[in-house]
Protein backbone atom coordinates (compact mmCIF):
# COMPACT_ATOMS: atom_id res chain seq x y z
CA UNK A 1 0.00 0.00 0.00
CA UNK A 2 1.68 3.31 -1.04
CA UNK A 3 1.24 5.99 1.30
CA UNK A 4 -1.37 8.48 -0.47
CA UNK A 5 1.01 11.77 -0.71
CA UNK A 6 -1.48 13.85 -2.08
CA UNK A 7 -4.41 13.59 1.00
CA UNK A 8 -1.49 14.06 3.19
CA UNK A 9 -0.20 17.50 1.64
CA UNK A 10 -3.67 18.25 1.05
CA UNK A 11 -4.23 18.44 4.88
CA UNK A 12 -1.16 20.20 5.59
CA UNK A 13 -2.11 22.74 3.33
CA UNK A 14 -5.45 23.00 4.66
CA UNK A 15 -4.30 23.52 8.09
CA UNK A 16 -1.84 25.94 7.53
CA UNK A 17 -4.31 28.15 5.61
CA UNK A 18 -6.83 28.05 8.12
CA UNK A 19 -3.93 29.15 10.43
CA UNK A 20 -3.44 32.29 8.08
CA UNK A 21 -0.05 30.99 7.67
CA UNK A 22 2.05 31.22 4.21
CA UNK A 23 4.31 28.75 2.90
CA UNK A 24 7.07 31.52 3.75
CA UNK A 25 5.53 31.80 7.66
CA UNK A 26 5.78 27.96 7.83
CA UNK A 27 9.27 27.39 6.29
CA UNK A 28 10.29 29.81 8.85
CA UNK A 29 8.89 28.04 11.90
CA UNK A 30 9.84 24.50 10.67
CA UNK A 31 13.05 25.70 9.09
CA UNK A 32 12.62 23.84 5.74
CA UNK A 33 12.63 25.17 2.76
CA UNK A 34 8.95 27.06 0.81
CA UNK A 35 10.29 23.94 -1.79
CA UNK A 36 10.28 21.22 -0.14
CA UNK A 37 7.31 22.48 2.13
CA UNK A 38 5.05 23.28 -1.55
CA UNK A 39 6.59 20.03 -2.99
CA UNK A 40 5.06 17.96 0.48
CA UNK A 41 1.74 19.52 0.09
CA UNK A 42 1.32 18.70 -3.71
CA UNK A 43 2.03 15.16 -2.71
CA UNK A 44 5.23 15.12 -5.06
CA UNK A 45 7.68 14.86 -2.32
CA UNK A 46 7.59 11.97 0.26
CA UNK A 47 8.28 13.95 3.94
CA UNK A 48 10.70 12.25 6.37
CA UNK A 49 9.49 11.78 9.76
CA UNK A 50 11.64 14.61 11.05
CA UNK A 51 10.25 16.66 8.41
CA UNK A 52 6.66 15.87 9.15
CA UNK A 53 7.42 16.43 12.92
CA UNK A 54 8.60 20.02 12.54
CA UNK A 55 5.43 20.96 10.43
CA UNK A 56 3.05 19.40 13.13
CA UNK A 57 4.75 21.54 15.65
CA UNK A 58 4.86 24.19 13.80
CA UNK A 59 0.91 24.26 13.24
CA UNK A 60 0.22 22.45 16.52
CA UNK A 61 -1.46 19.52 14.87
CA UNK A 62 -1.03 16.14 16.19
CA UNK A 63 1.03 13.78 13.72
CA UNK A 64 -1.76 11.37 13.32
CA UNK A 65 -4.10 14.27 12.53
CA UNK A 66 -2.56 14.00 9.11
CA UNK A 67 -2.91 9.97 8.42
CA UNK A 68 -6.10 9.80 10.34
CA UNK A 69 -9.24 8.37 7.66
CA UNK A 70 -6.87 8.10 4.52
CA UNK A 71 -9.21 5.39 3.15
CA UNK A 72 -11.67 7.69 1.94
CA UNK A 73 -14.51 6.52 4.02
CA UNK A 74 -17.99 8.96 3.32
CA UNK A 75 -20.20 6.56 5.79
CA UNK A 76 -18.72 5.40 8.93
CA UNK A 77 -20.20 2.87 11.07
CA UNK A 78 -19.28 2.86 14.75
CA UNK A 79 -20.64 -0.05 16.73
CA UNK A 80 -22.06 0.73 20.13
CA UNK A 81 -19.09 -2.08 21.87
CA UNK A 82 -16.63 0.15 19.73
CA UNK A 83 -17.31 3.35 20.97
CA UNK A 84 -14.34 5.04 22.74
CA UNK A 85 -15.47 6.06 26.39
CA UNK A 86 -14.08 8.90 28.35
CA UNK A 87 -13.84 9.19 32.10
CA UNK A 88 -15.59 12.24 34.25
CA UNK A 89 -14.47 13.04 37.18
CA UNK A 90 -16.87 12.05 40.00
CA UNK A 91 -19.21 10.15 37.05
CA UNK A 92 -20.83 7.25 38.24
CA UNK A 93 -22.55 7.85 34.43
CA UNK A 94 -20.83 7.22 31.58
CA UNK A 95 -19.84 9.27 28.22
CA UNK A 96 -19.10 8.04 24.90
CA UNK A 97 -18.16 9.10 21.80
CA UNK A 98 -20.46 7.98 19.05
CA UNK A 99 -18.32 7.99 16.39
CA UNK A 100 -15.60 10.44 15.52
CA UNK A 101 -12.18 10.88 13.70
CA UNK A 102 -9.88 13.72 14.46
CA UNK A 103 -10.77 15.78 11.18
CA UNK A 104 -14.49 15.20 11.31
CA UNK A 105 -16.37 18.62 11.52
CA UNK A 106 -18.99 17.04 13.49
CA UNK A 107 -18.82 15.25 16.53
CA UNK A 108 -21.43 13.15 19.06
CA UNK A 109 -21.15 11.71 22.19
CA UNK A 110 -23.58 10.37 24.41
CA UNK A 111 -24.14 10.71 28.46
CA UNK A 112 -25.81 8.93 30.89
CA UNK A 113 -25.69 10.76 34.09
CA UNK A 114 -27.05 9.50 37.92
CA UNK A 115 -29.43 10.99 39.95
CA UNK A 116 -27.59 14.09 41.24
CA UNK A 117 -25.24 14.07 38.71
CA UNK A 118 -24.03 16.66 37.15
CA UNK A 119 -21.13 17.67 33.83
CA UNK A 120 -19.89 21.00 33.25
CA UNK A 121 -18.25 22.31 30.07
CA UNK A 122 -15.09 21.88 31.75
CA UNK A 123 -15.03 18.46 31.64
CA UNK A 124 -16.18 17.96 28.11
CA UNK A 125 -14.43 18.40 25.03
CA UNK A 126 -16.88 20.58 23.09
CA UNK A 127 -16.25 23.58 20.84
CA UNK A 128 -18.59 24.89 18.12
CA UNK A 129 -22.22 25.09 17.92
CA UNK A 130 -23.61 22.20 20.56
CA UNK A 131 -27.09 20.66 19.79
CA UNK A 132 -28.33 18.12 22.87
CA UNK A 133 -30.70 15.78 22.39
CA UNK A 134 -32.51 14.12 25.49
CA UNK A 135 -32.92 10.05 24.92
CA UNK A 136 -33.98 9.02 28.34
CA UNK A 137 -35.10 10.89 31.62
CA UNK A 138 -34.70 15.00 32.40
CA UNK A 139 -31.71 17.17 32.56
CA UNK A 140 -31.78 20.65 33.81
CA UNK A 141 -29.19 22.64 31.34
CA UNK A 142 -27.91 25.56 32.94
CA UNK A 143 -26.02 28.57 29.77
CA UNK A 144 -24.67 31.36 31.35
CA UNK A 145 -27.37 32.70 34.32
CA UNK A 146 -29.86 30.85 32.32
CA UNK A 147 -31.69 27.00 33.49
CA UNK A 148 -33.55 24.77 30.88
CA UNK A 149 -35.36 22.01 31.59
CA UNK A 150 -35.42 19.20 29.33
CA UNK A 151 -36.97 15.72 28.95
CA UNK A 152 -37.05 13.20 26.47
CA UNK A 153 -37.66 13.61 22.93
CA UNK A 154 -35.81 17.40 23.99
CA UNK A 155 -33.08 19.58 21.81
CA UNK A 156 -31.67 22.29 22.84
CA UNK A 157 -29.35 24.69 20.90
CA UNK A 158 -26.27 27.01 21.84
CA UNK A 159 -22.72 28.04 21.33
CA UNK A 160 -19.93 26.49 23.58
CA UNK A 161 -18.22 29.72 24.21
CA UNK A 162 -20.64 30.02 27.38
CA UNK A 163 -20.34 28.11 30.30
CA UNK A 164 -22.88 25.18 30.75
CA UNK A 165 -23.86 22.91 32.71
CA UNK A 166 -26.03 19.47 32.58
CA UNK A 167 -27.76 18.37 35.90
CA UNK A 168 -29.86 15.28 36.97
CA UNK A 169 -32.12 16.86 39.29
CA UNK A 170 -34.46 13.63 39.16
CA UNK A 171 -34.71 10.20 40.73
CA UNK A 172 -33.79 8.64 37.36
CA UNK A 173 -31.43 8.10 34.95
CA UNK A 174 -30.79 10.67 32.19
CA UNK A 175 -29.43 9.83 28.78
CA UNK A 176 -28.60 12.16 26.42
CA UNK A 177 -27.08 13.00 22.99
CA UNK A 178 -24.65 16.01 22.35
CA UNK A 179 -23.74 17.22 18.66
CA UNK A 180 -21.56 19.38 17.84
CA UNK A 181 -19.44 21.32 15.26
CA UNK A 182 -15.48 21.50 15.91
CA UNK A 183 -12.95 24.04 14.65
CA UNK A 184 -10.22 21.12 14.31
CA UNK A 185 -10.20 19.51 10.99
Amino acid sequence: MELPLERIGGKIRAVRKRQGQTLEDLSHSTGLSKGLLSQVERGVSQPSLETLWKITMALDTPIVHFFDDLTDQRVRITREDERKKIILPGILGSCEWLGQSSNARLKAMEILLHPGEKVAHTDLPIEGEVCILVKYGQLDVGICEEFYSVSAGDSLFFDSQSPFQFTNETNDKATFEIIFTSSHI
